[in-house]
């Protein structure tokens, strides 16, 4: 795959300019495979300078080993093309394989594109909890996972959950500071943490119970789960942020994601809604 970019600033080194482009992850595997950099044709060594105007250009095939084993499961595509696909990932199904737990979506959606012969190189874009449900993005190159990222900045994502008791305010927003917990893979509100900002809606009301919208503008682990508890409403089913309850799941589900394609310049928008009632 032959990359091209236009040099955007004048008397800057090539690795500089490069990591203005590329994400963290690509312009890892770019010095890592020592890949040939050109400007405006001519082969160049990425300390030398540059100036606006000049175009980079390199070709990117790595293609990435699958360790993990793969293994049969239907999975939920919503849309399929030759970039990415967006999937709708059950609870309960971790995202990405750990060597505890080495079962998860990505070895399903790696299985389901062999079964048609394709052998994409991918990334899933925005992660989710194992225990939560719902849309994610799953890029088929390099290219565009670099061209999507950071995925925060460029996607509109909007969760439902079920949480306890009645919001004496029906809309508000949560800024706050989020950090791992010392002794735990529990997140904390902390000063020394990053900065977390959740805005939510109230949906609807049940007898002590409410279906809230949550629309996320950063992305930190565990963001929703633990902002909802730190307003005294914690997330049905959530053992590590609330209380034992009758639920057999974690109710929150991605059901909502917005975006223009970095490529086509269309809009997209996706919706997956989900009853955590169970009811048809």
């Amino acid at each position: 795959m032959r990359l091209e970019f236009i040099c955007e600033n004048d008397e800057i080194r090539i690795t500089e300019e490069l990591k203005k482009h590329l994400s963290k992850r690509m312009y890892r595997h770019l010095k890592g495979y020592n890949i040939d950099i050109y400007i405006n044709g001519e082969k160049k060594e990425t300390f030398e300078f540059i100036n606006k105007g000049d175009v980079i250009t390199f070709d990117y095939d790595i293609e990435k080993e699958v360790e993990w084993p793969l293994y049969e499961s239907k999975i939920d595509v919503l849309f399929e093309c030759e970039n990415y696909l967006i999937v709708n990932k059950p609870s309960g199904l971790l995202t990405i394989p750990t060597k505890c737990n080495p079962k998860s979506l990505y070895q399903e959606i790696l299985f389901y594109l062999k079964s048609k012969n394709d052998n994409s190189n991918i990334s899933i874009l925005n992660r989710l909890d194992k225990d939560t449900s719902g849309l994610l993005m799953v890029a088929k190159n390099p290219y565009f996972t670099n061209l999507m990222s950071p995925i925060h900045s460029k996607m509109e994502r909007r969760y439902l959950a079920l949480c306890h008791g009645i919001f004496d305010e029906k809309v508000g927003r949560i800024e706050n500071k989020i950090r791992r917990s010392d002794d735990s893979n529990k997140r904390i509100i902390s000063d020394d943490g990053q900065i977390a900002i959740t805005n939510y809606k109230v949906i609807e009301e049940y007898d002590n119970l409410s279906l809230v919208e949550f629309i996320l503008e950063t992305g930190r682990t565990h963001q929703i789960r633990l902002h909802a508890s730190s307003i005294n409403h914690p997330i049905c089913g959530d053992d590590l942020y609330g209380t034992f309850d009758e639920f057999d799941r974690l109710c929150l589900h991605s059901y909502y994601m917005k975006f223009t394609d970095p490529l086509t310049l269309e809009l997209k928008e996706f919706k997956k809604e989900i009853d955590f009632f169970g009811r048809t």
